[in-house]
């Protein structure tokens, strides 16, 4: 007769721990978080380096954002943006970022001051902007 014995208990919170971490981007190694990209979106932007802003869009937004870029890119200086709060869902791949921002329409030298939100996924590793406001 064979004794049963009992599961060790770093081997069950080891298995734990897999489990969450498949299931959680965040815990996995490399991970970035979304205040990163949007940081590096926003530098691109106000470098007026559109093909670099165009790396953290997602592409069901890129049709959108080319328009935007087209409408925009000779008269939209970007001043400055502050990252203002950052939530991000339980399952971990969708971002809601709330920023303020400054910029200047030329020819008008008035500054404009926003506050705008924006949707952000992790999508396969990387947080890419799901939508305007651009």
């Amino acid at each position: 007769m064979k004794l049963w014995r009992p599961i060790p208990v770093f081997l069950v919170l080891w298995l734990a721990i897999s489990i969450s971490c498949a299931k959680a981007p965040h815990l996995k190694p490399g991970y970035e978080p979304p205040e990163e990209a949007v940081a590096n979106y926003f530098q691109a932007m106000q470098w007026q380096d559109y093909d670099e802003a165009r790396l953290y869009v997602a592409s069901e937004a890129i049709a959108g954002f080319d328009e935007f870029v087209k409408q925009n890119s000779k008269n939209l200086k970007i001043i400055e943006f502050k990252i203002q709060d950052t939530q991000i869902t339980d399952d971990g791949y969708k971002a809601r970022v709330k920023l303020k921002r400054s910029y200047i329409i030329l020819p008008s030298v008035t500054q404009i001051q926003d506050e705008i939100e924006q949707t952000w996924k992790l999508i396969d590793g990387k947080w890419l902007l799901s939508g305007p406001p651009y």
